[in-house]
């Protein structure tokens, strides 16, 4: 029973001990155009980085890629998002995905692809700024100080 008890424990402690890869998925906001952004990704993921892709559509806005690292292949996607930002300014919304690797792989990527359409396109386009609010009218109109006429009295 002991033994037992011990093998358990051991099981436990190297469950929690295991380094545990994250599944998450990061997001960047960009200002640039959507073809400059879909460009600058393609360009990053196959020529920067030599990454295969797998499967693209510039339509719907997303990539496959085999993300390689020390003789490794992981399954990865870059999406791309049309949106409205503050304000109304258009912006597109950049989701990348490595699943079985670490998120800082995820980061590494869009850090790259805002550098590369620094580079490419120069800085990003302002957000436009909200519009000044509307002077308040004053409650009573120009001029409203002078008395009324009176009223002609002939009858």
């Amino acid at each position: 029973m002991r033994r037992l008890h011990a093998a358990a424990l051991v099981l436990a402690s190297l469950a929690l001990l295991t380094p545990r890869v994250a599944e998450a998925r990061l997001t960047q906001e960009y200002t640039y155009s959507y073809d400059q952004t879909w460009r600058a990704a393609i360009r990053m993921i196959a020529v920067d980085l030599r990454f295969p892709i797998a499967e693209r559509d510039p339509d719907i806005g997303y990539l496959l890629f085999t993300y390689r690292d020390n003789g490794r292949d992981y399954q990865g996607s870059l999406e791309l998002v049309r949106a409205e930002g503050r304000h109304g300014t258009p912006i597109v919304r950049v989701v990348v995905q490595v699943p079985q690797m670490p998120t800082y792989v995820e980061r590494m990527m869009l850090d790259r692809l805002r550098r590369k359409l620094m580079g490419d396109y120069g800085q990003a386009p302002p957000t436009r700024r909200e519009p000044p609010a509307a002077p308040v009218p004053d409650e009573e109109p120009p001029g409203s100080d002078d008395p009324a006429p009176a009223p002609d009295d002939e009858a």
